[in-house]
């Protein structure tokens, strides 16, 4: 109602004749330009329909020119899923490297929906390998055999690992780029594409990282996640030293260690 209160009808294309008892649209201009009932329309705006439709209501935020923040806010108090179908912007690289930073000697970086690491610390560098700006977790973990050496389990985690992506690229079944990525990975890695198809999911949040580097003993973590707004679509990940496991003084010793573009993991320790 407030934001009906808000839109001239001249902005929607109706014609502005005379004076009205109330600023705004009328209730039977919104159900007529949004192609619902009035009626429906009016119990809608009370609050008294029950299982609304989505599509009817991004159609009444397309006539109160509603934004995607309004039409999402929309959604939510209709009870109906309201997920960004894309992330509509990203931060630049640089201004993320405080938050990454902040967690050394632990790994940490930032990724995209995509599992695209936008921004990570030097011992997420090191103990990932990661020697370029293009990185993307999931394509490196059934692809790179410097990355499948990291995990003295890779077969047994690989399963968590698919079922936690998907878990994740279920939030965004609007983006073609993510499933033009799949598509390519499927067609490369016969191992991914056996995974994809069983269609297991799993929470992202957090769960044990054992990892080994050439430089150090065995690496045992606490893997957690923490995110940023939907809006933005990313998410930190930082790896935790679980105490007692030597893990904490492996770390240090990494940390003398620097990350050479082109050079091989194993070449670099030595």
């Amino acid at each position: 109602m407030a934001r009906r209160a808000q839109v001239p009808p001249s902005r929607v294309g109706l014609p502005d004749a005379g004076k009205r008892r109330t600023p705004g649209l009328r209730r039977e201009e919104v159900a007529l330009l949004a192609g619902v009932g009035v009626s429906w329309y009016t119990w809608i705006e009370q609050g008294r329909a029950e299982n609304v439709s989505g599509e009817v209501l991004d159609s009444i935020a397309r006539v109160l020119m509603l934004n995607d923040n309004q039409r999402l806010y929309l959604r939510h108090l209709a009870g109906v899923q309201a997920n960004y179908p894309v992330p509509m912007t990203t931060p630049k690289a640089e201004n993320l490297q405080p938050f990454v930073d902040n967690w050394s000697p632990n790994p940490a970086y930032i990724a995209d929906h995509r599992w695209n690491v936008v921004i990570a610390n030097e011992a997420a560098r090191i103990l990932l390998g990661i020697r370029s700006e293009r990185y993307n977790v999931l394509e490196e973990f059934f692809t790179s055999k410097h990355v499948r050496a990291a995990y003295p389990a890779w077969e047994q985690i690989a399963p968590s690992v698919v079922a936690r992506f998907r878990s994740r690229a279920a939030q965004h079944t609007g983006d073609k780029e993510l499933q033009a990525m799949v598509e390519a990975l499927a067609s490369t890695s016969p191992r991914f594409a056996e995974l994809w198809e069983q269609r297991d999911v799993m929470e992202d949040s957090c769960g044990p990282e054992y990892l080994t580097h050439p430089a150090t003993d065995d690496l045992h973590f606490t893997r957690t996640a923490l995110d940023f707004t939907q809006r933005i679509a990313l998410r930190m990940t930082v790896y935790l030293p679980v105490p007692g496991t030597g893990t904490e003084a492996a770390l240090r010793r990494l940390s003398h260690l620097t990350v050479t573009p082109g050079l091989d993991v194993m070449e670099e320790a030595r």
